[in-house]
């Protein structure tokens, strides 16, 4: 079973920004040698005063020799606030880097201030979002690219360099509602879920992602990726103990951005209830169930597995990651 490593690139402001750099390359090298098969890391802008990110680009491309022999990807790029052009570049890049073995996961993206900060109008997000994804196609397909469209216009552009994979990178589309899923189906080659999901809704979607594309003739060789907020602990009671907190914090502020659905104020239980279904965290063999579970529900060919919040003590990280490397040489 593929497994891969989400990367936490966000720290809180009151910790050394170069410190967590160096907690990162030691949980990318433990994956790796763990025997995890990718990497991903994800995109925000403008996170502060309260929590610091570092960006995704340079990231990716500082990561890249500590994975040699992994793949890297996004999940997600927020692409109605990109460069389309610079964004092919960049890719095209990391294809090389990393041996062809890169994969573009994109998004809207859902949070206002971004949108806001960037200088986009959240209402041309879609469009902006197809027609993107359009022009990075061409770009990467061939030389002499002209497209006017509403919001890029090129007249005969050719990439400074092209994917190092003939057939292309790997485009995989995120989406959380069910014209997204289908967006993902009709444009992208595969699609991307949320770590906090339920289970059902993974279910009816990737269900919806699959059927539109045997209506539309497309190919059905695609990656069935699970993602998942993940901590395997030395105990059940130690799992939870250890990362309902900082697990709690992280959907707390995704729901004051109107993403998540999570209530923290619910109650001592509000972590259990809302973590059911959602996230796998438990001892060993809790978590293999689980992944057993989701491969024979969801079909699910692989993981991505963020392993790591803000608050969560770096020896337990790297402990976990090395159990569920152990998980998954046996499935």
């Amino acid at each position: 079973m593929k497994i891969g490593l989400f990367v936490t690139l966000e720290c809180e402001a009151h910790e050394d920004s170069f410190a967590h750099l160096a907690t990162i390359k030691e949980q990318v090298r433990t994956a790796r040698d763990s025997g995890f098969d990718s990497l991903w890391v994800p995109q925000h802008f403008v996170t502060g005063p309260s929590m610091r990110q570092t960006a995704a680009s340079p990231m990716l491309g500082y990561l890249a020799s500590l994975a040699e022999g992994m793949r890297l990807g996004t999940a997600v790029l927020l692409l109605p606030m990109l460069n389309p052009v610079l964004l092919a570049e960049e890719a095209a890049t990391l294809d090389y880097l990393t041996d062809g073995k890169f994969v573009l996961g994109v998004g809207l993206g859902y949070r206002d201030g971004e949108f806001a900060a960037m200088g986009i109008e959240p209402k041309s997000r879609v469009g902006r979002f197809k027609e993107y994804i359009e022009v990075i196609r061409r770009l990467w397909a061939g030389d002499h690219v002209t497209f006017h469209g509403k919001y890029i216009k090129l007249d005969d552009v050719s990439l400074s360099l092209r994917p190092r994979n003939p057939r292309g990178i790997p485009l995989w589309v995120g989406g959380t509602v069910e014209a997204a899923v289908k967006r993902a189906a009709e444009i992208g080659d595969s699609w991307q879920g949320p770590g906090a999901a339920h289970v059902d809704d993974m279910k009816r979607w990737w269900n919806l992602f699959h059927q539109t594309r045997v209506d539309q003739g497309k190919p059905l060789d695609y990656a069935r990726q699970v993602s998942r907020e993940c901590f395997c602990g030395p105990t059940m009671q130690q799992a939870y103990a250890l990362a309902a907190g900082p697990i709690s914090a992280k959907y707390a502020r995704y729901a004051g951005h109107g993403f998540g659905g999570f209530d923290a104020s619910a109650g001592e239980d509000s972590f259990r209830q809302f973590a059911k279904d959602r996230f796998v965290v438990g001892d060993e063999a809790f978590v293999r169930d689980e992944l057993h579970r989701y491969r024979y529900e969801l079909g699910a060919t692989e993981f991505r597995f963020r392993t790591c919040w803000p608050g969560l003590p770096q020896e337990e990280v790297l402990a976990g990651i090395k159990r569920l490397g152990r998980i998954a040489a046996t499935l």
